[in-house]
């Protein structure tokens, strides 16, 4: 449940200091767009697993992996826009809504 409290962070980093570093916004602004985009298919996925658990419980097993893969996708992609912003690049996340500018 804690992977759906992932865009608070990047969004806080945002709105505090958008102003302070045109390079501090585009990469909060780039994690929040994705954090929000991941919204997507961890409802998907939650709604997939206690749906299934509820009308089929022996198939519960496919929204938990739903949920593992979103996951791991999250991460990976987490890790790479780090990276990206550590190296100095002004990197995009591949797979993201552009919410915030």
């Amino acid at each position: 449940m804690i992977a759906f409290l992932g865009w608070i962070p990047p969004l806080a980093i945002y709105f505090a200091k958008r102003n302070q570093s045109p390079f501090i916004r585009h990469h909060a602004s780039e994690a929040a767009n994705f954090q929000i985009t991941m919204l997507i298919p961890y409802i998907f996925a939650g709604v997939a697993f206690f749906g299934l658990g509820i009308f089929f419980p022996s198939l519960s097993w496919i929204g938990y992996l739903l949920i593992a893969l979103v996951w791991i996708i999250s991460i990976v992609f987490g890790v790479l826009g780090a990276s990206g912003a550590n190296r100095g690049a002004w990197s995009r996340y591949p797979v993201s809504i552009r919410l915030l500018k």
